[in-house]
């Protein structure tokens, strides 16, 4: 919440460095903001063409080493997001909406229609009130 304040009334970090309270809010020494904001606005991207994508069983071990030893999550969660990703690799695909409605013909065909023009436009005429004419 402070840093949204922050960046709404300094509107960069140079401006936010130089006004900020540091006894309060210290920024980490050697921050490499200017870094952060470089990768930010230019990002190493890889081209699409050069990529192949495939949706294969995850090699759950291999996985789970790569989180846990080296990126820190827990173990347990990282089994429950590798069995989650096997269901959902081994479920069918999402049906369309109107799959789960059968379109039925109406019961009453034209049931919508006036009944004045059932009866030949008759009532369409406003009626004057009684007495005068």
């Amino acid at each position: 919440k402070k840093a949204i304040e922050l960046v709404k009334k300094h509107k960069n970090i140079e401006n936010i460095l130089e006004n900020l309270d540091k006894s309060k809010y210290a920024p980490p020494e050697n921050w490499l903001y200017t870094e952060a904001r470089r990768l930010f606005k230019e990002p190493e991207v890889t081209p699409s063409s050069e990529i192949e994508l495939k949706w294969e069983k995850p090699d759950e071990e291999d996985l789970i080493k790569f989180m846990c030893t080296e990126k820190g999550f827990q173990e347990e969660r990282i089994r429950n997001g590798v069995k989650k990703l096997v269901k959902a690799r081994s479920g069918a695909t999402q049906g369309r909406l109107d799959s789960f409605f059968k379109i039925l013909p109406s019961p009453t065909p034209n049931a919508n229609k006036r009944k004045s023009e059932e009866a030949g436009g008759k009532g369409s005429a406003k009626k004057g009130k009684p007495g005068s004419s």
